[in-house]
């Protein structure tokens, strides 16, 4: 799968752009501020069609315009697709083919991407849902279908939360059967997930750290036992909403459930955040996300697009270039933003094409 193309109008500080980018490494490189994250958004808007730094879509529109636009042109297995979408202060609209699409399943999968970014780093120091909404994003991203769940999932919740802030006690059990329902497909689909992709983590950590430490992930599902839920989520959830049900009704809301779940970062079992280096936990997230391209590889038959925001600064000496050497092997689309070339440390035959950023204009 690659990017052959993309045109840019009126999105933020890119009014007029359009590029060409190579089949392997895109080197994006300019200043701070001049517009090189946003090139990488709009690559990831036109895959997940939303924006990796949470953006409303008015922070993503040009100052004082009302819309913006987003084209790419797709190549995969020979065959070329054209993706446009239109973002306005009031939604996005998105076409294939010159086709507006009306399903987003039959959409998602035409540009599959992943992303990397400093702001990724902290998930392993932050609170759980910064890693709930990562683990949520990595399960769709090779299962579209994800999404279906997950806006059933939230739809219940919010509706049982509004029965117990009312103190409406009449209906709770229909909508706890529900929910308890909607979140066992959640959480089996996130535990399926992190089975799929706990040995490929601990192969990629050591080939970027190289320090023989045992990376792994864990589900910790709250007030509950993964073993429960794999045996029967259904009722274990119902259970779990029963013996809370005293705590919820003083609390106002649902407290247990995949909403409140999270997950542990390990390495030779013990806790990342707790007892690992800063260039340990940035190793391991990077291996979080090799693990997700190979894991989509494995489904679709080829790699997603790699976009790596500023990676180079987070990385030392010798995991960049362990890692460097690792996508030079690998044959998949690669953008990354630097504010200096010097510290991509690819070697020179190495597919490469630059472009220089500055003020909002793209050059080659």
């Amino acid at each position: 799968m690659r990017l052959s193309k993309l045109s840019l109008s009126l999105f933020r500080n890119l009014e007029e752009v359009e590029l060409f980018p190579g089949p392997r490494f895109n080197i994006i490189y300019g200043r701070n501020a001049q517009g090189k994250t946003n090139l990488l958004e709009s690559i990831y808007l036109l895959g997940a069609l939303k924006s990796f730094r949470l953006a409303k879509n008015t922070e993503l529109l040009a100052w004082g315009f009302n819309s913006c636009s987003i084209k790419g042109e797709v190549e995969k297995d020979g065959v070329r697709r054209e993706i446009f979408l239109l973002i306005e202060k009031k939604g996005k609209r998105v076409r294939l083919d010159n086709k507006y699409v009306a399903k987003l399943t039959d959409f998602f999968g035409s540009l599959n991407v992943v992303v990397f970014s400093p702001d990724d780093l902290a998930m392993v120091k932050g609170m759980p849902d910064v890693r709930r909404k990562y683990l949520d994003r990595a399960v769709f991203n090779s299962d579209p279908t994800y999404l279906h769940f997950h806006h059933e999932y939230f739809k219940t919740l919010k509706n049982r939360n509004i029965l117990l802030r009312n103190g409406e006690m009449e209906e709770l059990d229909i909508w706890s059967e529900k929910l308890a329902e909607t979140g066992s497909r959640l959480v089996a689909s996130r535990l399926a997930y992190l089975r799929n992709i706990q040995g490929l983590l601990g192969i990629f950590y050591d080939a970027i750290a190289g320090n023989g430490s045992e990376a792994s992930i864990s589900y910790r599902p709250y007030l509950l036992n993964e073993e429960a839920l794999m045996y029967d989520g259904k009722s274990a959830l119902i259970n779990a909403l029963q013996i809370s049900s005293k705590e919820e009704r003083r609390a106002g809301a649902t407290i247990v459930g995949p909403h409140r779940d999270d997950i542990d970062f390990l390495l030779g079992g013990k806790l990342l955040k707790r007892y690992a280096s800063q260039g340990d936990q940035r190793s391991f997230v990077l291996a979080l996300k090799m693990a997700e391209i190979e894991h989509i590889q494995n489904i679709h038959g080829d790699p997603p697009v790699l976009l790596l925001d500023d990676m180079t600064s987070e990385l030392d000496l010798e995991r960049n270039r362990n890692f460097m050497d690792f996508l030079a092997k690998k044959d998949m689309q690669v953008f990354l933003t630097t504010t200096s070339i010097e510290n991509i440390l690819l070697h020179e035959g190495d597919d490469q094409r630059r472009f220089l950023v500055e003020e909002g204009k793209v050059y080659h």
